[in-house]
């Protein structure tokens, strides 16, 4: 397979449409991923179920209101996996409302541990012999086991992402794969508001999605944010120059794969300030005609041109997070 199919591979996997935030997703996706591979459900508040979440995802996930229930919390998003009716990452995007609030009534079936892990990590048990663990990208299954059966799903290995010097003869080469996954990526973002500026939007946008905000959004390496922050402003330059800045676009998607490979997915650093915005900054210096070096010093910039950007959880606050990294970017292109 040539290289360019690998990467479009690669970037069809790390975009993924999805409602509310990814990492009480994650925990939703395990609860039903398991749930639907049993005999039967279990009811509310007669099973027990031990989950293990990595700190950061469990930081995440406690903070971050799960749309329709509209609570925060781990049993909030355990309880709408339970109820949900989907069988792919987007859970939340149809779950039966009545029966996940049974499920909140009594949170005591439910035993939720933050583990020392790195990145993305998610086991449930439901006993000794029926447990899932999702592990890395927020839908990878790495252990899916119900009665004693292993039901682990066979998944091609994901391609390497790609080196700098990969990524700009590929937005260079103009690769059809390619340009319609970032021509998709961009049109399918979250819809425009009218009487807001660019600015403005990413903000609300991302404060209201962290609130419980229901309506879908295109997130690229697990990160509904991060999709927001990069779609928004390329629908806006499509909108002007028409397919003339797809390339900026895959650039900045590829550069998004890149650092995210370089950093943890999940980390105590905002991924806005470490992953998206130098992303976003290097998609536009790139339709400048910046070479690799200015790229490289981007990518070491923007973050300091920005300042520390502790996650302190997924909140409403997010969005002035946002509009700091979007003003150091936005300003100097």
């Amino acid at each position: 397979m040539a290289r360019g199919e690998e990467i479009a591979r690669l970037l069809k996997g790390e975009i993924v449409q999805v409602v509310g935030c990814t990492e009480p997703a994650a925990i939703a996706y395990a609860f039903r991923t398991l749930i639907r591979h049993m005999p039967v459900p279990p009811p509310p508040n007669s099973f027990c179920a031990c989950l293990h979440v990595s700190r950061d995802a469990f930081r995440n996930a406690s903070t971050a209101v799960v749309p329709f229930l509209k609570k925060p919390g781990i049993l909030a998003a355990a309880a709408a996996g339970c109820a949900s009716r989907t069988n792919d990452f987007n859970v939340f995007a149809d779950f039966d409302l009545r029966l996940a609030r049974k499920f909140m009534k009594n949170g005591a079936w439910l035993r939720a541990v933050p583990v020392r892990r790195n990145g993305l990590y998610v086991a449930l048990q439901f006993n000794a012999d029926t447990g899932i663990i999702l592990r890395g990208r927020h839908d990878h299954i790495e252990q899916l086991v119900v009665f004693g059966r292993d039901l682990t799903p066979r998944q091609k290995l994901m391609p390497r992402p790609p080196r700098l010097d990969e990524i700009f003869e590929l937005a260079r080469a103009r690769h059809p794969a390619l340009e319609a996954l970032a021509l998709d990526f961009i049109t399918r973002q979250v819809p425009p508001e009218k009487g807001y500026s660019l600015e403005d939007q990413i903000v609300r946008r991302i404060a209201g999605r962290m609130a419980g905000y229901s309506h879908p959004v295109m997130t690229i390496t697990g990160s509904g944010n991060q999709g927001i922050f990069l779609g928004l402003p390329y629908r806006r330059l499509y909108q002007e120059q028409g397919a003339a800045i797809l390339p900026a676009v895959v650039f900045s998607l590829l550069a998004q794969v890149h650092l995210s490979h370089k950093h943890d997915r999940l980390s105590r650093d905002c991924g806005l300030a470490t992953k998206a915005a130098p992303a976003l900054a290097a998609g536009l210096a790139f339709a400048r005609g910046a070479a690799p070096a200015d790229i490289r010093r981007l990518f070491r910039d923007v973050p300091s041109r920005i300042g520390g950007l502790p996650c302190e959880g997924a909140e409403p606050a997010c969005g002035d997070k946002a509009r700091r990294a979007f003003q150091a970017v936005w300003n100097g292109a």
